[in-house]
């Protein structure tokens, strides 16, 4: 899942943009008038041609309207509209000139929570949210309702393999080793990794909640077993599909349908029969097929990560909270997505001390504008901060 609008740009001076010239108004230059008068590095051009950046640059603009303020200062800054904030990071090289070049997701700028909620509300079809303070609840909507959730069930995973960890019955230095039936697809990198690979447990934890690897996850509701991973998520063993059987019966229709019209028994031979053959990746991109997913409500997630959000492995990756992780001392977060699913979950602690959960869930029959979604998201977490 990719979680912001990203671009990492090396810029050679040109006149308008001369060694010297300041981050802001570099990033004026470029958000009033496009690249054109910023001549770019050959490394640059290599990736990126003009054309794109043009189009970059002016789609931002035309989501922000004009500039009205820049605040920030080093490498860090938001560009302020009258309508939105722009998170921005830029640098230059020991020559003076532009070196890095990086946009977030335009933010709308709310008045209240009220408005906050209403963006969210537009997201899709199904949607639900929860934000608590210190185990209070601030705003909710369907949040006691199972929706489609995406990789954010592998919290479920690692709540499992902390229980165990915590009982003495493992350790995080334990190794398993990869074998063919634990391969997935992408997201992740574990997939790639040889037969017989030795991963420690900390290793293919760290991989499953902070790259969402799937592969990762599989071997270790294999060695935890699904009764344990299901407990936590508060579903039937029979019901909890590992990421390959996900996959494969995602693509195959009938196999698919046989599954979701069987007894609850018959559930497990059905799913593993399918994965015996790993699907191509192209066959899984289709829109989510009701039932066939890992459904939670979101005061379960909640209430599964926040014992959990203290592991550093749980902060390496802050999703969408990324370009507010100065709002926040500290931020832990797993999401995850499929066509027609989107799940942000994020436990946060304010600069007062006082811990956060706050969630968001969208289903909806068609794909989910994920940049919309990241906006929205970071407008409700700084509506919950008292900014606007």
């Amino acid at each position: 899942m990719r979680f912001l609008a990203v671009l990492f740009a090396f810029l050679a001076p040109a006149g308008a943009v001369s060694a010297g010239d300041d981050e802001e108004r570099a990033l004026r230059m470029l958000l009033s008038r496009g690249g054109e008068e910023v001549a770019m590095a050959p490394a640059f051009l290599d990736s990126v041609p003009p054309e794109t950046l043009a189009q970059v640059l002016d789609g931002l603009s035309s989501a922000i309207g004009p500039v009205a303020r820049i605040d920030g200062k080093g490498r860090d800054y938001v560009v302020q509209s009258d309508t939105h904030r722009l998170p921005a990071r830029i640098a230059f090289d020991a020559e003076g000139r532009v070196s890095t070049l990086w946009f977030g997701a335009p933010e709308p700028r709310v008045t209240d929570l009220a408005s906050a909620e209403a963006l969210l509300n537009e997201l899709g079809e199904d949607v639900a949210w929860l934000a608590t303070r210190d185990g209070t609840v601030i705003s909710e909507q369907r949040a006691a309702e199972p929706l489609a959730v995406g990789s954010a069930f592998k919290i479920g995973v690692l709540a499992a393999l902390v229980e165990e960890i915590e009982a003495g019955r493992r350790d995080w230095t334990d190794v398993v080793r990869l074998e063919e039936r634990h391969r997935s697809l992408p997201s992740g990198r574990m997939q790639d990794f040889p037969d017989d690979s030795p991963v420690t447990l900390h290793s293919a934890a760290l991989a499953m909640i902070a790259e969402s690897d799937n592969t990762a996850s599989d071997l270790l509701i294999d060695l935890l077993g699904h009764a344990p991973v299901a407990a936590q998520l508060g579903i039937a063993p029979e019901e909890l599909l590992t990421t390959r059987e996900f996959f494969a019966l995602k693509a195959d229709a009938d196999r698919r349908a046989d599954w979701l019209a069987a007894a609850p028994a018959g559930k497990p031979a059905i799913a593993a029969s399918a994965a015996e053959t790993l699907p191509a990746i192209e066959a899984v991109m289709g829109p989510h097929d009701a039932g066939l997913e890992w459904y939670l409500p979101l005061d379960r997630l909640c209430a599964l990560g926040s014992p959990l959000a203290a592991l550093p492995m749980m902060q390496v990756n802050p999703g969408p909270v990324v370009a507010q992780s100065g709002l926040w001392q500290s931020i832990s977060y797993k999401g995850g997505s499929e066509t027609g699913v989107l799940n942000f979950t994020a436990w946060l602690t304010d600069t007062e001390g006082r811990q956060h959960c706050v969630a968001l869930t969208v289903n909806d029959p068609g794909a989910i504008p994920e940049t919309t979604a990241i906006a929205a998201f970071g407008a409700f977490l700084r509506s919950l901060h008292g900014q606007s």
